[in-house]
């Protein structure tokens, strides 16, 4: 079992590993969960999301983490801090989140979202946590204007081969209480 890295009230995360891969396809082969990248994924998306996130760990220490919900053991999904290169011109640590269904509406997303910002501030020392999500993700917008990150900036993404506008928001360090 992988080592916890931090918990929040009700959730513990660590890195994914190989062995948690039936979990992680219940939440990313959901069309409904992803249907801001507008599809399920395929078994062969499913392990180039493990591939590139073990390289993530390898290269930056951190990447999407495993929520596990800390009374039932249960997968929450997906929650964590990617470093990423050009979030509108800007390279740094990004906010995600991808929850299983059945956690949707509990508020497990701002719950982890905060605590992976309270971790980025804290323990790696990051100044900025980006959140970017496709200007259509209504959910994704509240949770983070919830926990009081603020908007940046919209500017479009290609994925897929389609232009995906996308709202940009930000918490800074020294604002963040």
């Amino acid at each position: 079992m992988e080592q916890v890295l931090f918990e929040t009230e009700r959730m513990a995360f660590r890195r994914f590993t190989p062995e948690d891969r039936g979990e992680i396809s219940v939440f990313l082969k959901d069309p409904e969960v992803m249907y801001a990248w507008e599809h399920g994924f395929s078994e062969e998306e499913v392990t180039d999301w493990m591939e590139r996130n073990s390289a993530r760990y390898d290269r930056y220490g951190y990447g999407w983490l495993y929520a596990e919900d800390k009374e039932t053991g249960e997968n929450v999904g997906a929650i964590g801090l990617i470093y990423t290169e050009n979030i509108n011109g800007e390279d740094g640590w990004e906010l995600g989140y991808i929850l299983n269904k059945s956690f949707w509406g509990k508020g497990y997303a701002a719950e982890g979202a905060r605590g992976c910002i309270d971790h980025a501030f804290r323990v790696i020392g990051a100044e900025r946590v980006f959140s970017q999500m496709r200007t259509s993700n209504e959910s994704s917008r509240a949770v983070a204007e919830k926990i009081g990150m603020e908007y940046v900036a919209t500017y479009d993404r290609f994925y897929h081969g389609k232009i995906m506008p996308h709202h940009v928001y930000a918490a800074e360090r020294e604002a963040w209480q």
